[in-house]
């Protein structure tokens, strides 16, 4: 059986409230005038250096210490929450898949195969950020899914993209574009069929998360099922170009597009019989497209149609719903959480944070799990996000609201430990 039993602290007794307070975002780098956090005034932080200049500690939140495949990739969310919420390192989702297609191994596993039916009469379809940013997808990944894909009997191929602005730079679209279209002019001058069949910005289709704002999915649904979007180009690299040049346009919030053949006719709609992948492999901002593609009970929105698809993640997104139930690569199995042995010693949790950032506090910290541990020793709460309302406009967010029910939870003394975002 397993041992769940924590030691006692020599120093804090269960009479203690320790409140686990993250700046997500924060850091440390060399000072100078592009440097946010160092130009601020941030008096706060300040007193806390001062004060315990032995107590301050400087911990690595990017590359191989949170489970990143080397030190240039930058750290995230998921990764940072996870390696915070099981207290040691994983393997996390790049790394893994940069090692299932390094050895090959993706296109033997169950997820490949269980795809790999709908190429011999219909079209294998992948969604996902296109972008090097490494934090929900990367270019050279997908790069290789094409190639390998195509190798193994792809002879149809659409390409539904959803352009950045946020991990990378504003106006790196164009680039990834166009890059991403000489790969697939080679692959057509290899006898496949392959074409980018819609786009739009991550933060305006398809990319929502936590449930904030179904409007989100949806737009993207209407483009990458149904074919239909307020904007029609015969190419991505025109589609983007113009759409850029709208007032306030920006890779974050370009609306969606379809692709159109000389007739006006959508080139890639997806229908039954299909194939489709979500090829990003960190998992938030892909479950609500996930349960769209999936579930037939779904009604969030009306999907007009529901084809009967062979979908695949990249991963798998969500380990407690089992969301999808077909994928590409293994997800890290994160187990062991430090809410786990909190419950089983009877410790009692408050975690509270907005909707935008509520499944990092639950969900990414429990180990990539949906829910509770044990209802009775755990309570979350969630405080609603302003929709619509974009974080440069409103970087405080719910930050006073977070701040106000944490003091409410420590002083209602109900709780061991207090966790806000």
């Amino acid at each position: 059986m397993d041992n769940w039993k924590l030691k006692e602290h020599p120093q804090l007794s269960r009479n203690n409230i320790v409140a686990v307070v993250v700046l997500d975002g924060w850091g440390e780098f060399k000072p100078d005038k592009y440097n946010c956090i160092h130009v601020a005034d941030t008096p706060t932080m300040d007193s806390f250096k001062k004060s315990a200049p032995g107590r301050w500690r400087l911990l690595r939140a990017h590359g191989s210490a949170v489970g990143l495949p080397t030190e240039d990739d930058m750290g995230n969310s998921e990764v940072g929450h996870n390696a915070l919420g099981a207290g040691r390192i994983f393997a996390q989702g790049a790394k893994l898949v940069d090692l299932a297609l390094a050895s090959g191994k993706i296109y033997q596993d169950e997820g490949f195969n269980y795809i790999k039916p709908s190429f011999e009469t219909g079209t294998l379809h992948l969604i996902g950020l296109l972008s090097d940013g490494g934090v929900h997808s990367r270019l050279d990944q997908l790069q290789l899914l094409l190639k390998g894909a195509s190798e193994r009997g792809a002879k149809r191929i659409r390409l539904h993209i959803l352009t950045d602005g946020r991990d990378v730079l504003d106006g790196s679209s164009v680039g990834f574009v166009e890059t991403i279209e000489k790969d697939l002019a080679e692959l057509r001058g290899k006898g496949v069929d392959a074409q980018i069949a819609s786009g739009g910005g991550r933060m305006y289709v398809t990319m929502d998360r936590y449930e904030n704002d179904w409007d989100v999915v949806k737009r993207g649904w209407d483009a990458q099922v149904l074919g239909e979007a307020p904007h029609k180009f015969k190419s991505a690299v025109e589609a983007v170009k113009k759409l850029r040049e709208q007032p306030n346009a920006n890779d974050q919030y370009l609306p969606p597009f379809v692709i159109v053949d000389e007739n006006g006719k959508a080139v890639g709609p997806i229908v039954d019989g299909d194939a489709v992948v979500t090829f990003n492999f960190r998992a938030d901002r892909m479950v609500m497209l996930a349960k769209a593609l999936e579930y037939e009970d779904f009604d969030k929105f009306d999907r007009v149609r529901f084809p009967k698809i062979r979908y695949a993640g990249m991963l798998q997104y969500d380990g407690e719903l089992k969301l999808p139930s077909h994928y590409l690569v293994s997800p890290p199995e994160i187990d062991r959480t430090s809410g786990e042995y909190l419950v089983h010693n009877g410790v009692r949790t408050f975690a509270c944070s907005e909707t935008v950032k509520f499944g990092h506090v639950t969900f990414f910290w429990n180990g990539n799990r949906s829910g509770y541990f044990d209802s009775n020793l755990e309570e979350y709460v969630e405080i609603p996000s302003d929709s619509g309302i974009t974080f440069n406009v409103q970087p405080k967010m719910k930050a006073l609201e977070i701040a106000e029910r944490a003091k409410k939870a420590i002083l209602s003394r109900r709780f061991h430990q207090v966790i806000d975002i």
